[in-house]
């Protein structure tokens, strides 16, 4: 902070107090926010030593995702996002580009990514999800472009459940 010669905070001094103040204050709404959701249960099954749950898509489209917290992006395949294009809830002006992916062994994979409008969990809905598309024989991936926006996740074996704040 600078004074000013009368002692006084100068006027970038009280630009920046108010920025600092507005970002703490949206910060805290959206704090508050997260912490009124209730929380979610939802049912998973086992799948080939993962979980899957069941995710509807832009309200359109429902299949089971396998939970994969070491997938970067949702992912869905070529087939599914065919789907969602002839039903019009997904575009071309969805399409974001391209990124490079590593896979689990260490392959480099190029994917197209897409805006999702909505990604649903149970009651859980989340807006502008980024999705990688990837070949029709891929498996649908409930990646971190979903679960990082959680407050919080967990998966209860015993219930066989998936957990969401």
């Amino acid at each position: 902070m600078t004074l000013s010669k009368k002692g006084g905070l100068g006027a970038n001094s009280v630009i920046i107090r108010a920025v600092l103040a507005f970002a703490l204050a949206a910060g805290l709404g959206t704090a508050a926010w997260a912490d009124d959701r209730p929380e979610q249960i939802v049912a998973v099954e086992p799948h080939a030593g993962a979980f899957v749950v069941p995710v509807v898509l832009n309200d359109t489209v429902t299949a089971k995702f396998i939970v994969d917290s070491g997938a970067a992006d949702v992912c869905i395949t070529e087939d599914m996002a065919s789907i969602l294009m002839k039903s019009g809830t997904m575009t071309g002006a969805d399409l974001l580009g391209n990124k490079t992916y590593m896979l689990a062994d260490g392959t480099m994979l190029q994917g197209k990514i897409y805006r999702m409008a909505s990604v649903r969990i149970g009651g859980m809905v989340m807006e502008d999800v980024t999705v990688r598309i990837a070949t029709a024989n891929s498996s649908l991936l409930l990646g971190q472009s979903f679960l990082r926006r959680l407050k919080s996740w967990s998966l209860d074996n015993a219930r066989q459940v998936m957990i969401i704040n």
